[in-house]
């Protein structure tokens, strides 16, 4: 029964970690793995506030500011390379 209480959670805390390491390869996926991430430990902790949904939710925030930050990074090499 346990293992059904913690499945948003736990799947917050998987998409969060997806989101760290895709931030560096492909961030657009990292944003919406982040996004993702943030809702299922939000319903999470609606249903059974554990710390499972703690740390996913911390994860996913990390994972999606360092996803937006490498996305606009990423943007703005593309923009000043077009430009040359």
């Amino acid at each position: 029964m346990t293992k059904r209480k913690n499945r948003y959670g736990i799947a917050g805390l998987v998409l969060g970690t997806i989101s760290i390491f895709s931030s560096l390869i492909l961030a657009p996926v990292g944003v919406v793995c982040g996004i993702l991430g943030v809702i299922f430990t939000k319903k999470q902790k609606r249903i059974h506030p554990n710390g499972i949904a703690t740390a996913g939710f911390i994860i996913s925030i990390i994972g999606l500011i360092q996803s937006i930050i490498f996305s606009i990074f990423f943007i703005f090499a593309i923009i000043s390379f077009i430009n040359l």
